[in-house]
Formats: structure tokens, C-alpha cells, sequence
């Protein structure tokens, strides 16, 4: 049995790899057939613009943190977000996903701080990758994350989120 969710989680981050680079090759404009079209898209997707954008869910969902408002902070996750703590099955679904996050807090891990170190995109996705610390006053945790946000409701959400802490 053990075997098997360690085969299941291996296909799960498989899998989300996939997608990673089906976003990727997606944004390629090495077609010069179509460098036209492409112009077109990279007019309509503005990349700075659409960062800032994050940054206020990034504030918002510390903001949620901050709060102790567990509900809040998965709000900020897709309907069928994928979350891969560090040491931890793989957690699929926001309601899912609160109940993690609810863990974090009863923890005292209420104080985020995020810094994006890389981001690209396209459309309706962004790949992010960050250096965090998570505190609860007397412990920090300090690591790093990949994410691809997906905009939801008008707004962007951790669709897939990897975390991964730095100390044992």
C-alpha cells in the first residue's frame, strides 16, 4: 500500500510537470509563420501588469493568514487546486486544502512572507517561482515554492502550489 501512494504521488508531480511544460511550449513563439498572431497575444497579455495583479493575492492571501481565517487563505486556491507540502501527501481540492491550511494556523503559522523570484506567463497562467518564510513566532520555517496561478473569478489563484522548506 505504501508503494502504491508513493507510485500515485510520483504520477501526481509527473503529471504536474507535463503541465508545466505544456504552458511553456504553449507561450513559444518560434513559429515565424505566425509572428503576426503572436504580437496579437503578447499585446493582450501584459506580463507586468498581470504581476501586479498577483501581488495583490499574494497581500491578500497573508492578509488571510494573518487573520487565522483558514477559509479565507484556501479562497485563494482554485476550485480543484493541487497543494504539495513539504513531507506530505499531496493534497487535492480547496476544501481539502483549508483544512491544511486550518492546520498550519492552529500551529500559530499565521506570518508569511513572500518574495517572487521568477515569473513568466501567458493567458490565463502564471508560473512563480519564490523564496517564503512562515512564522509562528518562535519557529520560522524558510523555503521555496513553485506555483502555477490560474485566474479564477477574475482574479489569480495558486492552482498548483510546491512548497519546500530549506531546514530540516
Amino acid at each position: 500500500m505504501k508503494n502504491l501512494i508513493k507510485h500515485l504521488n510520483r504520477i501526481q508531480v509527473l503529471s504536474s510537470i507535463i503541465f508545466l511544460l505544456f504552458i511553456l511550449t504553449s507561450c513559444n513563439d518560434s513559429d515565424n509563420s505566425k509572428v503576426k498572431e503572436n504580437k496579437e497575444i503578447k499585446t493582450a497579455f501584459n506580463l507586468e501588469k498581470e504581476q501586479k495583479e498577483l501581488q495583490k493575492t499574494i497581500i491578500g492571501f497573508k492578509s488571510a493568514l494573518a487573520k487565522k481565517d483558514a477559509k479565507a487563505a484556501a479562497n485563494y486556491y482554485t476550485v480543484d487546486a493541487v497543494f504539495m507540502p513539504n513531507n506530505a501527501p499531496i493534497i487535492t481540492g480547496r476544501d481539502n486544502i483549508e483544512k491544511a491550511l486550518a492546520g498550519f494556523i492552529e500551529g500559530g503559522f499565521t506570518e508569511l512572507n513572500v518574495e517572487s523570484t521568477w515569473i513568466e506567463g501567458c493567458g490565463e497562467y502564471l508560473l512563480d517561482t519564490e523564496k517564503w518564510t512562515l512564522s509562528n513566532g518562535e519557529i520560522t520555517l524558510i523555503g521555496k515554492s513553485l506555483v502555477i496561478w490560474k485566474k479564477e473569478d477574475g482574479i489569480w489563484k495558486m492552482h498548483k502550489d510546491m512548497i519546500n522548506t530549506d531546514t530540516p
